[in-house]
């Protein structure tokens, strides 16, 4: 599913007070005359097949296709309700519609009130469709979210959208607030859209002329607002925007989003006074945005934090939804307030950053985050934006690094610009993927707003929860769309079948996407970690290295074997990043597990060797081994929540994809002494760390001998004075000289670090 664009000639003209909204879904029809009102004559609507949800793209013009049709009146109960609809399916002559050909379909409507039947005195707020086949199977057309068709039916009298330079500069989007907080413009980037209305709390949602948006046009982008003037300073309102009179959105620049569906199931203990969806006035598929003239103040705490350098850093990766909760359940009811209660222990463990899997407002309330709406507002199922700003701030006082994990190359269903256009004509999505690795909707990144929009959401993070820097998700999504080989219909806006080979290879697109975005980060802050997952060939990788980046490098195959007790097919060595195929020493983040990857523990259970799957105490020895040999490898690496004392829930499906369902919280493991046992040596090891720098940090002398047993398993760090030695017990009936250079000096100046398997 993707957006489209809509290229559309006619102006709209506004309507009055007490309409109700359209619900939220792309355009799927045409009307005209263009603007409807109560008492407009000979109305034609034009259903396009090929947009919307496509439920009945392709039909032969033979086919008989029908209108189930009602309105939205002062009699509905709800925005949502239908009136004067007849039963489905009914096939009455006045409900069929006309084929034009070329995959659209008319439906003629003389007079609304003789069509439907409304008598007077009734008022009649919206249209409603749902475009169906004679015998009214699944195959509907509907909106791009498989959502009622709507338009507004407008009172006349309203004016034109006109066009006005817009105040003080440059156009800003979402809302910017006057100095005193009584006024604020709210900007709404549209382009070739030709009428926008905001609809606000602060006016109980009447839509009236003055909120009518003004446009600018600059450098072929439509910006449209609109001031608003009288409001409370530190108070919240909520409102959205009704688009070419077809299509209610959020912001995509909202700080904060209220969601009709999901928000009802988000506990007070979670969220207190949570800002309430106004159901009366919008209908539940609309996220409604939050606006406060204070929502960027907190009172900070920690007034000033120094970051640990990049080759030191070691990631805890965090899923809040799993990482507290109901301890021995899988409810996924973790907080953020869970979270900070446990900043001790991740403090204790000895890492020295926390990186957040998405926490950007995602779709319900159930998720890994990587299918967001809504970049610049935190998702309220952990918690509210302070608590956000609060765990930044207890980590910052830890000495914690906070790491955001952004999703630049899709959304889920709700972003404004994938409701506003059909996905045949969008310029901000493709309407299937260019590459080989398609995730939910893909953006368009050739997109001048989509890359205005990612800058922007990389500054905001950084300047309002003060975070220190982004992992950014599948970057090898986030090429040029005409970087992968593939061939493009510009008649459906999509691509052909991308191949792995051609999303592998060096990308030149790629590199200078990330180097731009690295760049509006450093105009804020040069000193914030930037990390991409990118999981490609040392060029690329060394390219995006010399701008300064960090780089995910998944070991977890390697580590799996080895901790299963296969040794032979078990090279650890790239955990060191020049052992990984020549990459630039200190720019990979490596990592035995991460919540892409099969649990070690699992797969010892499940598939371990003899004398390994059976023996509880030898599986956990053996991932203190795998820990050792990470951790003792210079540069920094990353450790999955609960990695560090064996957790053994499987996160895969049967076929091998993802099982993103809540995880068990396993904190009691630390009751068994083999489990705890193991969580001691990764604090051993990252004590080591702490301890000598030098030794793990770019400038050491280090040989790394972690493949198979013919020469031994160790690691031989040394730096001036200090050296430090790591050597793999190996298999119980076999013997391993390890070579000590006679520059060591004596045992008493040789720190010996024992990786043991059997004692």
């Amino acid at each position: 599913m993707k957006n489209s664009y809509l290229r559309c000639g006619a102006i709209w003209l506004f309507a009055s007070l007490g309409i109700l909204p359209p619900t939220a879904g792309a355009q799927v029809v045409t009307t005209s005359p263009a603007i409807i009102t109560a008492d407009t004559k000979n109305i034609v609507i034009t259903f396009h097949a090929d947009w919307g949800n496509r439920g009945m793209a392709g039909l032969p013009a033979s086919t008989a296709v029908y209108a189930h049709t009602g309105l939205i009146t002062s009699q509905s109960a709800t925005p949502d309700d239908w009136t004067f609809a007849p039963t489905w399916p009914d096939n009455s002559a006045k409900y069929k519609l006309k084929a034009e050909g070329s995959g659209t379909w008319t439906l003629d409507i003389p007079d609304i009130r003789q069509y439907y039947g409304v008598p007077a005195g009734v008022e009649i707020k919206n249209m409603v469709f749902v475009f169906r086949d004679a015998a009214g199977s699944d195959s509907q057309g509907k909106t791009i979210n498989g959502g009622d068709i709507s338009l507004t039916v407008f009172p006349s009298g309203f004016p034109a959208p006109d066009m006005r330079q817009y105040p003080d500069g440059d156009p800003q989007p979402g809302a910017t607030p006057s100095s005193d907080g009584s006024s604020a413009i709210f900007c709404f980037p549209a382009p070739e859209k030709n009428m926008v209305q905001l609809v606000g709390s602060w006016n109980d949602f009447a839509i009236v002329p003055d909120q009518q948006m003004h446009y600018t046009d600059i450098d072929g982008i439509r910006y449209f607002w609109t001031s608003v003037d009288g409001l409370e300073a530190g108070k919240d309102y909520t409102y959205y925007y009704i688009v070419d009179g077809q299509t209610a959105v959020g912001d995509p620049y909202a700080r904060l989003v209220l969601d009709g569906n999901n928000d009802k199931y988000i506990s007070s203990a979670v969220y207190p006074d949570m800002p309430v969806f106004p159901s009366e006035k919008v209908s539940s598929s609309v996220p409604v945005a939050v606006y406060n003239s204070d929502a960027g103040k907190y009172d900070w705490q920690t007034a000033s934090f120094t970051r640990p350098s990049q080759e030191s850093l070691v990631l805890y990766e965090v899923l809040i939804r799993d990482f507290t909760g109901t301890e021995g359940k899988a409810n996924g009811n973790g907080t953020i307030s869970g979270l900070i209660d446990r900043l001790d222990y991740i403090k204790e463990l000895g890492v020295n950053g926390i990186e957040l899997m998405p926490i950007m407002e995602f779709d319900g309330n159930n998720s890994w985050g990587y299918n967001p709406n809504f970049y610049f507002a935190p998702d309220k199922a952990y918690g509210t934006p302070d608590d956000y700003r609060r765990l930044v701030d207890e980590c910052h006082a830890r000495g914690l690094a906070v790491v955001l994990d952004v999703v630049f190359n899709q959304t889920a269903g709700l972003h404004p610009w994938y409701l506003m256009y059909p996905m045949v004509l969008s310029k901000f999505y493709n309407g299937t993927s260019p590459h080989a690795y398609s995730v939910l909707n893909d953006w368009n990144q050739n997109n001048e707003l989509v890359q205005r929009q990612f800058k922007d959401v990389l500054r905001y993070w950084l300047t309002e929860y003060k975070v220190d820097g982004f992992r950014f998700d599948l970057v090898k999504g986030l090429g040029d769309n005409d970087s992968y080989g593939n061939t493009y219909n510009e008649a459906t806006n999509t691509w052909g079948t991308p191949s792995g080979p051609g999303t592998d290879a060096y990308n030149t697109s790629r590199i200078a996407r990330m180097v731009t975005l690295h760049a509006a980060v450093r105009d804020v802050d040069p000193t914030a970690y930037f990390i991409n997952e990118d999981l490609a060939g040392a060029e690329e990788e060394n390219a995006l290295a010399s701008d300064g980046d960090l780089n995910w490098a998944n070991i977890n195959n390697s580590a799996c074997q080895f901790a299963m007790g296969y040794e032979e097919n078990s090279s650890l060595s790239r955990f060191f990043s020049p052992s990984d195929g020549g990459r630039m020493r200190g720019s990979t983040v490596s990592y035995a597990e991460s919540h892409d990857e099969e649990r070690m523990a699992y797969k010892q259970m499940k598939y371990g060797a003899n004398g390994v799957k059976n023996n509880y105490a030898m599986r956990m020895r053996r991932l203190g081994s795998v820990a050792a040999q990470m951790l003792m490898t210079p540069g920094p690496h990353m450790i999955w929540q609960f990695q560090e004392f064996g957790a053994n829930q499987t996160t895969k499906n049967t076929d091998g994809s993802n099982n993103t369902n809540p995880k068990l919280v396993v904190w009691n493991n630390l009751n068994n002494a083999n489990n705890a046992g193991l969580c001691q040596t990764y604090r051993d090891l990252l004590a080591l760390r702490d301890a000598n720098p030098e030794l793990f940090g770019n400038e050491s002398s280090a040989t790394i001998l972690l493949n198979g047993w013919a020469e031994g398993r160790s690691i031989l760090l040394s730096y001036a004075d200090k050296k430090l030695l790591l050597a793999v017990n190996p298999l119980v009936d076999k013997s391993i000289d390890i070579f000590i250079p006679s520059e060591a000096g004596d045992a008493s100046s040789l720190r010996l670090l024992a990786a043991s398997h059997n004692t």
